[in-house]
């Protein structure tokens, strides 16, 4: 057996077209004898695939690309995910019973990829579509599952299906004379490459990029760490003294982002149903935040930035601004205003109208309150049906076109109005077709769930460099090598971020931050690059390759022992590896030329000494407490770093 394609075409009229057992490689025209439906194939990897009616009055109504490959004995399935659940469908069996289908959609936006891992977890094949972004189901469709679930077949098999009833194929991506044009991607890496999951991402990703000429464009500071007022605080207590003293510790402790979020303007969405949202007007609630132009003065003076949260397209039914803008939201099949599971409604991303009205409300509040920058949250709370107003005009059939159109129309307007302006989007609306109209994407929340943050976070970093963890708290149970393991696990996928009480914290867990943000920001040229995972449970991972870069305080290799304890591959060149585990010892494997020293200190940026790695061994057991770090140099330097 071996790998295959089947696309299946459905005109207007109801006509079929099916093209079947084709090579991920085809190349050539051809045509279904009985619709007289064109199918034409690139042989290009991925592979372009354009379909086109026999006449323009007959137009395609949907495609369904199906992709094959040999079933095999796997370890993990990743399904097609924006990254925030991905980690519940690993299971083949889950997946296979449990997750069949998906929906890519405005309210979450899917990476349209499965990658299957063999067992030893490096990924055996990644099947996908590289296409336009708009509405796509995804489905597993082999194995079978009825009364039961059939194998016996032999064939691992998805779909990606293009227009639906709900959602058909949008009219920007059909060409003058009625084709349809998408991209198939099949990626089987040989056993050698042993590419992880995390990888196989990216390298699709990349294909995204280069197909749809996609390019991310974040300022260069959008990796400082960020603190958020989030996670430790109900919207009622947030005022202007909390975020001032939060600010002016968390720069002591290298902090640069300070976001204030929902609820600056009066009930947030933690408040109970029966309070009315006055979510829309965007103005500060008074007697949280009576100076709010001086609290962004105050912070800008410390050295800080602050970003402020807003979800453009939200309207409260308490909003002042509702009546005049009743007609552009986005309305159910009976003319009702939608209203999602939060109880706001939200402004349609179909009309060129509200549209309009979003990007105002963005740039009026940076520009009104001197803000640095904006968190653009709760296009996940979408509702999923779309809309049916007839009271304004739509130009796009597709939602999340319109969610597209938003955030380009957003950034334009933001880069001329404030450049350099900090902006955070969201793992549910992450893709390269939308990163790029943002700084730097957060992964879903996982305040307490150090472990969760991380594997969203890798998922983020499978498609947008600038990957921002989600904001981690601490507790009074947490010790210092607890924190700074916390740290280090964040810094392995990203930027650092916290919803902390930061000026709470205790002597020694702010001595962590403050040492650690540190080293951080020294290396910080070095840290905008991707993380490379050295073994596919990823409990190792290493940041790219140095190159000469300005600002380097040193240029060893940098790798992370994540979760577990992992045997660590030493190149023998200069090396630092920090300890993100509970472990109290590593392991070094490889082979060096010329005896070595491991220098270690501890989750605080104490010295605890160091040990001689003999040239003449080809495995070391190196002292590292959890949270620490060991810098290894050539014998006759120094191994203290900072």
């Amino acid at each position: 057996m071996q790998d295959s394609l089947r696309i299946t075409v459905t005109l207007a009229s109801g006509a079929l077209a099916v093209f079947d057992a084709l090579p991920p490689d085809a190349t050539g025209i051809r045509v279904d004898p009985g619709t007289g439906v064109e199918l034409r194939t690139s042989g290009t990897r991925p592979l372009a695939v354009t379909v086109r009616p026999p006449s323009v009055d007959d137009p395609i109504r949907s495609v369904a690309h199906d992709l094959f490959a040999p079933m095999a004995n796997l370890r993990n399935v990743v399904l097609p995910d924006s990254g925030r659940w991905f980690m519940n469908g690993l299971q083949p069996i889950s997946a296979w019973r449990f997750h069949r289908t998906a929906d890519s959609a405005a309210h979450d936006v899917l990476t349209p990829l499965y990658v299957f891992t063999r067992p030893d977890g490096a990924t055996d094949v990644a099947l996908g579509l590289v296409g336009e972004l708009y509405e796509t189901r995804c489905e597993v469709i082999e194995p079978a599952s009825n009364r039961a679930l059939n194998v016996h077949v032999g064939m691992l098999g998805v779909r990606f299906s293009r227009g639906t009833q709900d959602h058909p194929i949008p009219a920007h991506v059909v060409a003058a004379d009625g084709s349809v044009t998408d991209h198939l991607y099949v990626d089987r890496p040989g056993r050698e490459e042993h590419v992880p999951w995390s990888q196989a991402l990216r390298r699709f990703s990349r294909a995204q990029r280069a197909v749809h000429d996609l390019r991310d464009a974040a300022p260069a500071d959008a990796w400082e760490p960020v603190w958020c007022s989030w996670v430790d605080w109900g919207s009622e207590h947030l005022s202007e003294d909390l975020v001032r003293e939060n600010a002016a510790r968390g720069v002591d402790l290298g902090i640069r982002h300070f976001i204030i979020d929902d609820g600056w303007f009066g009930p947030g969405l933690d408040s109970s149903y029966d309070t009315p949202l006055n979510i829309g007007d965007w103005e500060p609630d008074p007697k949280k935040f009576p100076d709010l132009p001086g609290l962004v003065r105050e912070i800008r003076e410390l050295g800080g930035k602050t970003l402020i949260w807003c979800a453009p397209h939200a309207v409260g039914p308490a909003a002042r601004c509702l009546p005049e803008r009743e007609h552009l939201l986005m309305r159910d099949p009976q003319g009702a205003p939608a209203r999602s599971e939060t109880q706001f409604h939200s402004l349609c991303f179909r009309s060129p109208e509200a549209r309009d009205v979003m990007v105002r409300v963005c740039v009026d509040l940076l520009t009104t309150y001197d803000f640095d920058g904006a968190k653009y949250d709760l296009f996940n709370w979408l509702p999923p049906e779309g809309c049916q107003s007839t009271r304004h005009e739509h130009d796009t059939t597709s939602m999340l076109h319109g969610l597209e159109l938003t955030l380009a129309a957003v950034d334009a307007a933001t880069r001329r109005a404030r450049p350099g302006a900090v902006v955070e989007l969201k793992q549910n609306y992450g893709t390269p077709f939308l990163t790029r109209h943002g700084s730097m994407t957060r992964a879903g929340d996982a305040p307490y769930a150090p472990e969760t943050n991380f594997l969203r976070t890798l998922h983020v970093q499978g498609y947008c460099a600038a990957a921002l963890n989600d904001y981690q708290t601490f507790t009074d149970r947490d010790s210092a090598q607890d924190v700074a393991v916390a740290v280090l696990t964040m810094m392995a996928v990203g930027i650092p971020a916290y919803g902390a009480d930061l000026p709470s914290l205790s002597a020694d867990r702010a001595h962590v931050l403050r040492h650690y943000h540190r080293w951080y920001a020294e290396r910080l040229p070095r840290m905008r690059r991707h993380r490379q995972p050295l073994e596919a449970s990823h409990r190792l991972v290493a940041v790219a390759a140095w190159e000469p870069a300005d600002g380097d305080v040193d240029r060893k290799d940098i790798v992370f022992a994540v979760h577990d304890p992992a045997p660590v591959p030493w190149s023998g060149r200069p090396t630092t590896v920090l300890n993100a585990t509970h472990a109290d010892r590593l392991v070094l494997t490889g082979a060096a030329t010329g005896d070595h020293r491991a220098h270690t200190t501890d989750a605080l940026g104490h010295d605890l000494g160091e040990i001689l790695l003999p040239a003449d061994r080809d495995c070391w057991s190196v002292p590292a407490p959890p949270g620490g770090r060991v810098d290894i140099v050539p014998a006759t330097a120094s191994g203290r770093s900072r």
